[in-house]
């Protein structure tokens, strides 16, 4: 398997940001194939909305610690 994943703020149609996430997965010959089949629903289903969600909540919460952070928020 070879596998790459990007996630990133896009603009919607409100003027505001949404996370979007893009996964690009190679398999390697059939059995690869085969494994890619059986684990799709997990994939969709679970793992990637959990991460989304994570990622969401991690950019909304300020960071701990003196200085705060340079980050700014999506408007």
């Amino acid at each position: 398997m070879h596998g790459v994943m990007h996630v990133g703020w896009v603009p919607d149609e409100a003027g505001r940001y949404r996370g979007q996430m893009a996964v690009l997965v190679k398999p390697n010959g059939p059995l690869g194939t085969a494994y890619m089949a059986a684990i799709w629903p997990f994939r969709h289903m679970i793992v990637y909305p959990l991460a989304i969600r994570q990622i969401g909540r991690a950019w909304r919460t300020p960071p701990a610690g003196p200085g705060g952070s340079a980050r700014m928020a999506p408007a």
